[in-house]
């Protein structure tokens, strides 16, 4: 359980934002969940007067359905047993006239269970009037009635309708808002309330810090017994009982669970499931309302799977590309910014790009720790921690700038403000999935991807062979994608290659390496010198098309000495073309061709360092005349 006691922890540290609205970077609103309260998708909202009668009702848009809402033990995990929310809630419960329209209890009542819950909460000591209000409204039992003559919802033969059909629309009206938002049926919405008071805004009664406290302070006096606390070593009342909606406001997979008794959850090693871990009901709320928080705020989410990187302050995530990194340091700064998304050396990129982490450290004491989760859920109901990990600030930050440092290439295919632009360094994790696996590849293949290649940057571990060989492939058949993808993989596939084969520290520069003698690299050489040629030998006759150096490069990487034979023949007439800059390029190809070692020019298939050697020569071969002076 070190897992739940770091989020204790880290919940405890930032206890005081509890409850109040907090606006990432991104735009995007995300709390910190009071004890005994949850995330839940609401669709339409209720106003209700101060002396408890109905007001008015609107549905909810999509983008603002996230709704904080009291809960209980049992109410916070609930699935097909009744078990009331502590004021918002779906509309079996809170409708007195549910089975008046049509619905129907599989079990308990529903709204008897609500109303009589609600009621110990407004006649507790630490009742709160505007909640009275509500329910003062809904013992009335006309919540349906109310919505459906405001034309929230539909019924028929005093039903309420399930679907929307085209028919409805001739005998009925235009569709209801509702039946956009919903994703079942009428009966499935859930309601939040609010009050309306004369000459006032409406006050919403889910984001009211004074309600907050009130229920947490009336259900605290209604907790079970007390326990053996596993987490924080007290003893507190304990629950068996944990929250779902981990990930967002309908998840209802749980990371703790224990009420399979028939198919051997805990049985076989223990006669009880307290037996496991005994976690109280205080630990359980602030630890997962600390990782709901966490992942809402900072978290990386693909087809469900969440990568979660957490500290005392902000910090580079392992999914990051150097650029990510740069642009979140310096966003206030021009010139650094500048910096770091224009041509620059290895050494500049190394010391600007330590610079930035220094800049995160600082934020952090020392010996810091640093958390990392990966979470997913293989069932509806059931969440795994698939990666779990607490490091030193210290080891984090010299894994990261390791990674940084030895997966690095240049890289033109990063967009702001509709502008491309270059920077330097390593790419992210999904960019190297994609390229990889091509950008349509489905987002369960990219996060698989990206979930192995964690380790590589926190750990220190190796690039799978399956993924440097796929990179290999697709930046060797260039033919397959348009030439901005085949660029942008070409330069993933560099920085791939370079980290995959170890190059040493001097020469990790993406410069021409002209002592090279690496077969590959002198056959992607070869293979740049030929595709320059030719391309400039159409660009002067005004022809586009690919070039043979391209249509031939997945051949090439096979058998490049067989496959260099009909490319080099195919070069003679735009070598004639181009008279004495065509002599350049022969006299730099036999410069090439003369540094093999005779046994090692052969149609042996070349590795990832042929791309390293392909995309060097060539960037040489295009700089501008001012630069090669430079140089």
């Amino acid at each position: 359980m070190s897992w739940l006691g770091e989020l204790y922890k880290t919940y405890e540290e930032n206890a005081d934002l509890a409850g109040k609205i907090q606006r990432t970077n991104t735009g995007k609103d995300v709390v910190l969940l009071p004890v005994s309260h949850a995330y839940q998708n609401a669709q339409i909202e209720v106003a209700v007067t101060p002396d408890g009668a109905f007001y008015s009702a609107k549905v909810i848009p999509k983008e603002e359905a996230p709704t904080v809402i009291p809960v209980t033990i049992n109410s916070a995990g609930r699935t097909s047993k009744p078990s009331p929310h502590g004021l918002h809630d779906g509309l079996q419960y809170v409708a007195g006239d549910y089975e008046a329209y049509g619905g129907v209890y599989k079990k308990d009542n529903a709204y008897h269970q609500y109303i009589e819950q609600l009621s110990k909460w407004c006649h507790s000591p630490y009742a709160h009037p505007l909640v009275q209000s509500i329910l003062a409204y809904l013992e009335k039992g006309t919540l349906i009635e109310d919505l459906v003559r405001e034309k929230i919802m539909v019924e028929k033969d005093h039903v309420l309708i399930p679907k929307w059909t085209k028919e409805l629309e001739a005998e009925v009206g235009e569709k209801p808002l509702l039946f956009n938002v919903l994703s079942g049926d009428q009966t499935t919405a859930f309601i939040r309330f609010s009050i309306h008071e004369a000459g006032k805004e409406a006050r919403p009664l889910w984001g009211d810090l004074e309600v907050i406290d009130s229920f947490i302070n009336y259900y605290s006096g209604e907790l079970p017994e007390s326990g053996l606390d596993y987490v924080t070593g007290k003893v507190l009342p304990l629950t068996e009982n944990h929250p779902s909606k981990v990930r967002y406001g309908g998840d209802m997979a749980k990371i703790i669970s224990g009420n399979d008794t028939v198919n051997f959850t805990y049985r076989g090693r223990f006669t009880d499931k307290n037996q496991v871990a005994s976690i109280s009901y205080e630990a359980s709320q602030k630890g997962h309302n600390a990782l709901k928080w966490l992942i809402a705020k900072q978290g990386y989410t693909i087809d469900g799977r969440v990568f979660l990187t957490w500290g005392n302050a902000e910090i580079p995530s392992p999914e990051e590309s150097s650029y990510d990194i740069f642009a979140d340091f310096y966003a206030e700064d021009e010139e650094a910014d500048n910096l770091a998304t224009t041509d620059t050396t290895h050494q500049q990129f190394s010391a600007l790009f330590t610079k930035a982490l220094k800049g995160y450290s600082a934020k952090l004491a020392y010996h810091e720790p640093i958390h990392i989760m990966i979470l997913d859920a293989a069932t509806p109901g059931r969440m795994g921690i698939l990666y779990e990990r607490s490091i030193e600030k210290e080891l984090y930050f010299s894994k990261i700038e390791k990674w940084h440092q030895t997966c690095f290439w240049r890289h033109t295919y990063g967009m702001k403000n509709k502008q491309r632009y270059t920077f330097w360094g390593a790419p992210s994790l999904r960019d190297i999935a994609e390229a990889a696996y091509g950008s349509r590849a489905n987002d369960t293949l990219v996060k698989n991807t990206i979930h192995e290649l964690f380790p590589c940057v926190v750990d220190g571990k190796k690039i799978p062979l399956t993924i440097v060989r796929s990179l290999l492939q697709r930046a060797s058949n260039p033919v397959s994608m348009e030439n901005w993808e085949w660029q942008k993989t070409l330069t993933i596939a560099c920085a791939v290659m370079k980290k995959h084969f170890h190059y040493k520290e001097e020469e990790r520069n993406v410069a021409l390496d002209k002592r090279e003698t690496d077969r590959n690299y002198l056959f992607g050489r070869m293979l740049a010198v030929a595709d320059v040629l030719e391309e400039r030998a159409l660009y002067k006759a005004g022809i586009k098309r690919s070039t043979n150096a391209i249509r031939y490069m997945n051949a090439f990487s096979s058998h490049p000495e067989t496959t260099w034979k009909i490319i080099q023949a195919n070069l003679v007439p735009y070598q004639a073309r181009l008279r004495g800059q065509g002599s350049y390029y022969q006299l730099l190809l036999d410069e090439i061709g003369s540094t093999f070692k005779i046994d090692e020019y052969s149609d042996k298939a070349l590795n990832g360092k042929y791309l390293l050697g392909y995309y060097s020569q060539r960037a040489e071969l295009n700089k501008k005349p001012e630069e090669k002076m430079e140089d």
